[in-house]
């Protein structure tokens, strides 16, 4: 199977499949037979299916021409957070629904929406009535979970630079860790909320698109339509109460903690001395020039949710 369009049977909706065969998932797993099954559940739904199995390179691209087609209903996508992210930004999920299927390392959104673990399960339930679900934004360009500064995204680029280097990815998680808590990369920014601004000094700031349920990692979040942005700011100086901070995260007791300061907002200004700010935008790294301004895009997106779920 490659890049190419490939028809498959029945009728009902015009659906393309894409699918990221740079995804986590197929480490382990045969992207080719991953997507016949894939393709054949849709199938068997009564959906005439045209199949796309790409890699990294191409991913964009093959989005970015789907989003513009006027022969089809719907885009269907297997892959991570990073992959729905590029679906996202080529314009799927406007005019067009986005489905999703979990085929990445943690699967977030996948999650976020009730989705199966399987992608293949997740392919027999989807529902394809369009639900409005909110995006966010960070000077115009559009997130659809989460943002963060500081540690978070200096691990996430050491870790991708081990991965390409030929390290598996849970050692190169663990070792680009390591390498972000000794150097502990701190961020100075001020937070222009509604109530005035506010400087704080950080290794790590994350905003979400809607709030975070208080459970142990991987986090889902509450609701996927509230119109708010949550920002979460660790009060962490040192090391040590870093540490406290994600033994606390990992328990499912962070929502709580004295080592973390939380703000609601439809829209706050990130302001910084630097010129240019490095951001991850659901778990893809970016340098972006400051201020950096985010936004809530309410009701900005339309997904296939399961079958009988609704948002959060």
């Amino acid at each position: 199977m490659t890049a190419a369009a490939i028809p498959r049977c029945c009728h009902a909706m015009r659906l393309a499949l894409v699918i990221n065969r740079s995804s986590g998932r197929f480490r382990a797993a045969s992207p080719e037979a991953t997507a016949t099954a894939v393709a054949d559940a849709l199938c068997q739904s009564g959906h005439q299916t045209e199949t796309h199995l790409v890699g990294r390179r191409l991913l964009a691209r093959t989005l970015s021409v789907l989003a513009s087609r006027q022969d089809l209903d719907a885009v269907v996508v297997g892959g991570g957070d990073g992959t729905i992210l590029t679906a996202v930004v080529a314009g799927l999920g406007r005019d067009k629904p986005l489905g999703i299927l979990p085929m990445g390392t943690l699967n977030l959104f996948a999650r976020d929406l009730g989705l199966p673990a399987d992608p293949i399960e997740a392919a027999r339930c989807l529902d394809f009535s369009a639900t409005e679900i909110d995006l966010a934004e960070v000077n115009g360009l559009p997130f659809a979970i989460w943002a963060s500064l500081g540690m978070h995204p200096w691990f996430v680029r050491r870790r991708d630079h081990l991965q390409r280097d030929g390290m598996r990815k849970w050692r190169a998680m663990a070792l680009a860790a390591l390498r972000a808590l000794r150097r502990y990369p701190m961020v100075d920014v001020v937070l222009d909320l509604k109530d005035g601004p506010r400087a704080v000094t950080t290794p790590m700031l994350f905003i979400t698109n809607n709030p975070w349920r208080d459970e142990t990692p991987p986090l889902s979040r509450e609701s996927l339509d509230a119109g708010t942005l949550v920002i979460h700011v660790a009060a962490c100086s040192t090391r040590l109460s870093l540490l406290w901070l994600m033994a606390e995260t990992v328990l499912g007791h962070w929502r709580g903690s004295r080592r973390i300061q939380t703000f609601i907002a439809k829209e706050v200004r990130v302001t910084s001395e630097k010129h240019r700010m490095m951001v991850s935008l659901d778990g893809e790294v970016t340098v972006m020039a400051s201020p950096l301004v985010f936004k809530a895009r309410p009701k900005a997106l339309r997904v296939l949710m399961p079958k009988g779920g609704t948002p959060a």
